[in-house]
């Protein structure tokens, strides 16, 4: 388990190779892995990721976000999870 301040937002496809900054390309990486990964995809690089990248619904993005959420609107925004 890492810090929040050991880890970095790494980029499955580098920003010096077009990639942006967007939920479906970017993933946690602690530091020394992303600055030895450079400017190569995880393939590339030999490794492949713990979690797909995707971006959230917007029930998650509500989660994601830390707001104080009541027990219905907790039951609400459930039912609208992506189920995986």
């Amino acid at each position: 388990m890492f810090s929040a301040r050991a880890l970095t937002r790494d980029h499955v496809l580098p920003v010096s190779r077009g990639g942006g900054n967007y939920w479906s390309n970017v993933a946690s990486a602690c530091r020394s892995c992303n600055q030895r990964k450079n400017n190569r995809t995880p393939a590339e690089w030999g490794i492949e990721l713990i979690a797909v990248p995707y971006t959230p619904c917007h029930a998650e993005h509500l989660l994601l976000n830390g707001k104080i959420i009541l027990a219905d609107q907790m039951e609400f925004l459930q039912a609208r999870l992506r189920r995986r």
